[in-house]
């Protein structure tokens, strides 16, 4: 064995002490939801995907997806607006998105790529606006990926929002 695979081991065998909220731990949980929705008729606001928090754990949020699938919209025109919910309040910066931040099949970064970190007991929500969207056998998806942490592995729940 060379050294370099001495430090490879000793690096797998404390993978628990890395950040919980960028590298998932021996016991997390992952999750990878997605769902799709026929899309709500004009002034509706319906929620695409819902993701529970079990008491005890949270939740670390790393990638996200939201798509419109049919024709007529135009990425930015605020005909669909999408708000990503923790237990009703909107999560800062994922409020008014009016275009894809990734894809359901090719989801993006999110949390500066620190992810967004969800408290036990809290539901998160996706959910899309539709402003002014003719209604017509189109749908629209979403994704969240990551996982759930024992709760005592983030002792400083500062950046919790």
């Amino acid at each position: 064995m060379s050294a370099g695979d001495e430090i490879l081991a000793s690096v797998s065998l404390q993978s628990g002490s890395l950040p919980a909220h960028l590298f998932m731990p021996p016991d997390g949980v992952p999750f990878d939801p997605t769902a799709y929705i026929a899309l709500p008729a004009i002034g509706v606001t319906s929620p695409v995907l819902t993701l529970n928090v079990s008491d005890g754990y949270l939740a670390v949020i790393r990638v996200m997806g939201n798509v419109f699938v049919g024709a007529g919209w135009t990425e930015g025109s605020g005909s669909l607006v999408w708000q990503l919910l923790d237990n009703g309040g909107v999560i800062r910066n994922y409020d008014n998105i009016v275009s894809s931040l990734g894809t359901v099949n090719n989801p993006r970064p999110v949390g500066g790529g620190g992810g967004i970190i969800v408290q036990e007991g809290h539901s998160i929500v996706l959910q899309v606006d539709n402003v002014s969207l003719a209604v017509g056998g189109a749908q629209v998806g979403a994704r969240l990926g990551g996982w759930f942490i024992p709760k005592w592995r983030m002792p400083d729940e500062t950046a919790v929002f």
